[in-house]
């Protein structure tokens, strides 16, 4: 009976009744049949993956031994008149066997299948001894996940059901609706403890390495074995038994031993350095000997997705940390929980207390208090994740309490993290403010280096600075973070930026001046930039030093970018040059700062101080041009530049056509400005002698002068001509008034401000 390939997977000629299981011993899945075969595996030699393929044949059942690395992830199906074996990449998705204890009596373990057909004794390739294996008659149902009692093993199938028994007194047979493991007559079956949750659950999930939850001296043995079966190999055929052994060193919680021997099975076997799961237990060892920067592997895009390769890299996420890290791989971590619970026991100590911190980081509570549910309430280790937890849960005091206890301890991580939550928990419930919380949390900066949790620490402490008004500090402590973290100069620049612009609006102006002449180019163009360079200019102007302030908003104009920013900058500048009297500075900075389409208000004021540097320069006629460019706003100051001119006339009417537009329709009251300029009007139509526009003028204010100093010479420039001996008291009067005129005038022509 020939065996056949066909689309690479192997054909079994099997009749209707013909039962079959399938399990990895070693490096090899055993193909069980529970009938003896005359199977002819011609073709199988041809294929250079399976050549090694062996036929043991006995009285009632056929065992095809195929070498493991040729089928991957194997799936065993029925097709037809054949059994189908195919090979894949990733592990099926199969319905589970899964031992449920019967305490009786008699005791007897149950393995529920839905078309049991036979058990057959078959010899065990790894320990030499005996294996009962339960076959079915239909493919998709596995054994996930494997149980040990004192009597016997129930080993994991990828079909049917085996056990390796331990003591001669076990029995298998086929029964209604599966299979069941008892005692011989006569003799009792211990079954040990009931199967756990944790593990019921873990049994449904994808596997991507063999990690037996076995006891310590089994695992020892495992591995003892490993290393002689890579010692019995032939050189060029150590590769699969080194990579055997390193994942029997691996459930040990040896990581770098696991990782230097998987690497030295990728050096001798070219095959293993492109094979996706040899670089997955790589990077998984290299994760557990806490060097995150080697485990690249797990991170390969050929990798077949499975829930332990999502738990893995979920921690390895978790290890390399950064920002959002634990948001990001806690959610893969508290899914499969299960999973990582079911691993050896020191694996787990190794994995538990990264794995319980990042659940406690990611929000993940539900999960985590299932994990330490799972752990001894005395496990140092988890000190820190249990006071995480109470932090989460409200409970400040006891939380408070238990991070002092961590920090009390030996291991270095734990203390420095344990203080930096204690002192974030003070900071939110008001137990200290954010310079009490900088000063604690730099305190913990020397407990632990080198990795991203001091990264997070220092710019932690930079942002509290900055919080507590210590721009200057947050500067210096950003600056010593760069080169000691280089890959996260993208992050540091932008702070480093916004704590020299705080430093500088903080600082006293001299130091301010040294600390931006020496990290200028630090300051990115902008707003911000713009602003503390501003303060900074007014406070150095403030104590006289204004060529020093004028250096300052020069560089800043230089760097800033064209347009609104420049222009803004440039307007600061000239009202320093302007301040200065060195007028043709100020229409320097502001030609050198032009450009178009600037805001409205920043284009008029910097047309008016344009105007006013004009006009001190003597060149009147472009200043009164620019003025008038500047809108209404201007026109009081090109009513003083005319009459400073003794253009009366002209300063009348700029005035009155201002005032045309600015007063409010009587008999809405005049504000005091109001006032000022409208009696400023009336003076200089008195000068121009306007009686026209006097009487047009008085005409407009309709008694809103009333009250106030300024009614009485309003009265006296606007009133009609004396015309007679009737007119004499109210001439005495106004001569009365006339006599005030000059100091008054002089005080409203100061009001209207700088002309000349």
């Amino acid at each position: 009976m020939p065996v056949l390939l066909r689309d690479r997977a192997i054909l079994v000629p099997a009749r209707a009744d013909l039962g079959a299981a399938l399990l990895r011993r070693g490096g090899q899945w055993l193909l069980v049949l529970d009938k003896a075969l005359p199977l002819d595996l011609g073709a199988l030699r041809a294929d250079p993956a399976l050549a090694g393929a062996r036929l043991m044949a006995g009285t009632h059942s056929t065992v095809l031994r195929l070498p493991a690395e040729g089928l991957g992830e194997p799936l065993l199906r029925r097709e037809g008149a054949h059994w189908r074996l195919e090979r894949g990449e990733a592990p099926p998705a199969l319905r589970s066997i899964l031992p449920e204890a019967d305490p009786g009596p008699p005791p007897r373990l149950l393995l529920r299948a839905a078309r049991p057909a036979e058990v057959v004794a078959v010899l065990d390739p790894e320990t030499g001894g005996t294996l009962l294996v339960g076959t079915l008659r239909e493919g998709g149902e596995a054994t996930p996940l494997g149980r040990r009692t004192p009597m016997f093993e129930v080993l994991p199938t990828r079909l049917g059901a085996a056990i390796l028994p331990r003591a001669d007194t076990v029995v298998l047979r086929p029964g209604q609706g599966g299979f069941i493991a008892s005692g011989a007559p006569g003799t009792a079956l211990a079954l040990g403890p009931d199967m756990p949750a944790l593990q019921v659950e873990a049994a449904a999930m994808s596997r991507l390495f063999d990690l037996p939850p076995e006891p310590l001296p089994a695992l020892m043995a495992r591995e003892r074995n490993a290393v002689v079966a890579v010692a019995a190999a032939a050189p060029l055929a150590r590769g699969l038994p080194r990579l055997a052994a390193a994942e029997a060193l691996l459930a040990l919680g040896l990581g770098q031993e696991a990782q230097a021997m998987a690497s030295l099975a990728m050096r001798e076997d070219a095959a293993l350095a492109e094979d996706p799961r040899a670089r997955a237990l790589h990077g998984a060892a290299a994760l557990v000997a806490g060097r995150p920067a080697e485990a690249a592997g797990l991170d390969a895009p050929r990798l077949p997705e499975s829930d332990e390769a999502a738990l893995w890299r979920g921690l390895l996420a978790a290890a390399r940390g950064g920002e959002g890290a634990a948001q990001a791989a806690a959610p893969g971590i508290a899914g499969a929980l299960p999973l990582l619970l079911s691993w050896p026991e020191p694996l787990q100590a190794r994995l538990l207390p990264l794995a319980a911190e990042t659940l406690a980081a990611g929000g993940e509570g539900a999960a985590l208090r299932r994990l330490l549910a799972a752990r001894d309430a005395a496990d140092p280790a988890l000190a820190l994740a249990r006071a995480r937890l109470l932090e989460s849960q409200g409970e400040v005091d006891p939380a408070l309490e238990a991070y002092a206890k961590v920090a009390a301890g030996r291991d270095r991580r734990a203390r420095a993290v344990a203080l930096r939550r204690a002192a974030e928990l003070r900071l939110a419930t008001n137990r200290l403010d954010a310079a009490g919380a900088a000063a604690a949390l730099e305190a913990t900066l020397a407990a632990w280096r080198g990795d991203a949790l001091e990264s997070e620490a220092r710019l932690r402490l930079a942002e509290l600075r900055m919080l507590a008004g210590d721009g200057r500090g947050a500067f210096d402590l950003l600056r010593e973070t760069e080169p000691l973290f280089p890959e996260l100069a993208p992050t540091i620049r932008p702070l480093l930026a916004d704590a020299l612009r705080a430093a500088i609006v903080q600082q006293p102006p001299v130091a301010a001046v040294a600390l931006f002449d020496a990290h200028a180019a630090l300051l990115a163009p902008g707003r911000g930039t713009e602003e503390a360079l501003a303060a900074l200019a007014d406070r150095l102007a403030a104590l006289d030093l204004v060529a020093r302030a004028r250096g300052v908003l020069g560089r800043a104009v230089d760097q800033a970018e064209r347009g609104e920013p420049k222009a803004r900058l440039g307007l600061r500048l000239a009202k320093l040059a302007f301040g200065a009297e060195d007028h043709e500075g100020t229409r320097r900075a502001l030609d050198d700062t032009a450009a178009p389409g600037l805001p409205g208000e920043l284009e008029r004021e910097r047309r008016l101080l344009d105007a006013r540097a004009l006009a001190r320069l003597g060149r009147i006629g472009e200043a009164a041009a620019r003025y008038r460019e500047a809108g209404p706003e201007a026109a009081p100051e090109l009513a003083e530049l005319l009459a400073s001119r003794q253009d009366w006339a002209g300063a009348a009417q700029v005035l009155a056509a201002h005032l045309a537009t600015a007063l409010p329709p009587a008999p809405a009251a005049l504000t005091d400005p109001q006032r000022r300029l409208v009696a400023r009007a009336a003076a200089l139509l008195s000068l121009a002698g306007d009686e026209p526009g006097l009487a047009a003028l008085r005409e407009a204010v309709d008694g809103r002068m009333a009250g106030g100093a300024l009614e009485e010479a309003f009265s006296l420039l606007t009133a009609a001509r004396v015309a007679g001996v009737a007119d004499l008291p109210r001439l005495r009067q106004e001569l009365d008034v006339a006599r005030q005129l000059p100091a008054r005038l002089d005080g409203l022509r100061e009001a209207a401000g700088p002309a000349r």
